[in-house]
């Protein structure tokens, strides 16, 4: 395993774990490149796991203006410096709005995974997106950083509370964000809309819901699987948006049983 931390201003921080087919997991707003941590520890007897770091997480060089377009290529120059084309993407909630933008954006693999995500993030330049960034920044503008306001936040993802190990694994992922880059991925969040792109997704995709899913809810994922030919839907039960780690082992069966169903691993 090693973790490797590019200079390249464009070139982000990742995590790499087997050799095999590549998959590449792309972490939500409030993980990093460890979010994926169980993930990689099942999958990567089979594959080579790369987990990234978005711009301005972990140890990613921020960017000075962080927008879709952005990411997307910052996910090419990771590739490009991997050389290979990936078996699948996995992209959960903000990631998930990222692989959407990649793949539209002319990016190739042979698979997508959609977890608890959405392909709309609400209606770029509504009211309601208006209310949620203000309600998103609010604490910055008290002063405040992600360190100080992370356990509420993911502990309110979580349908178990009694999960604290899992708990404080999120948390971990999200308090060292930083209060500017934070500020960044929020108002980047509201301008995502990909949804009348949907169809053009020509590979083998799996949307990936969670039951008690507030943030990306089941119904938002099954809608999105109508749009895509010939996606699959599956809603993983008894889990809240995190489930990636809330129940990280029936989440890893999803996806070995979607990349390859004779790899499927145990359930929770």
């Amino acid at each position: 395993m090693t973790d490797s931390s590019p200079s390249s201003p464009y070139l982000p921080t990742y995590k790499e774990q087997g050799s095999g087919p590549l998959l590449l997991f792309l972490h939500g707003l409030g993980g990093n490149r460890h979010s994926f941590d169980h993930q990689l520890a099942v999958l990567s007897p089979r594959y080579r796991c790369v987990a990234w770091d978005v711009p301005g997480y972990g140890g990613s060089p921020p960017v000075e203006q962080m927008d879709f377009t952005v990411l997307a290529r910052c996910v090419d120059n990771l590739l490009s410096h991997l050389q290979a084309q990936p078996l699948a993407v996995i992209g959960h909630s903000l990631g998930g709005m990222v692989a959407q933008a990649w793949y539209a954006q002319g990016g190739r693999c042979e698979k997508l995974i959609l977890a608890q995500t959405t392909a709309r993030f609400g209606k770029p330049g509504s009211e309601w997106n208006q209310e949620f960034l203000a309600a998103r920044l609010a604490p910055l503008e008290q002063g405040l950083a992600p360190a100080d306001f992370a356990r509420d936040l993911i502990a309110g993802m979580f349908h178990d509370a009694s999960k604290g190990v899992a708990i404080d694994e999120a948390i971990a992922t999200m308090a060292p964000l930083p209060a500017d880059v934070y500020r960044q991925v929020i108002e980047c969040l509201v301008t995502f809309d990909c949804f009348d792109k949907l169809p053009n997704i020509t590979v083998p995709t799996l949307c990936l819901a969670a039951e008690f899913d507030k943030t990306a809810p089941a119904k938002a994922l099954a809608q999105m699987a109508q749009q895509i030919p010939g996606a699959q839907y599956e809603c993983l039960p008894a889990a809240g948006h995190l489930a990636y780690v809330e129940c990280a082992q029936l989440f890893t069966a999803a996806l070995a049983d979607f990349l390859e169903p004779s790899a499927a691993s145990g359930s929770d």
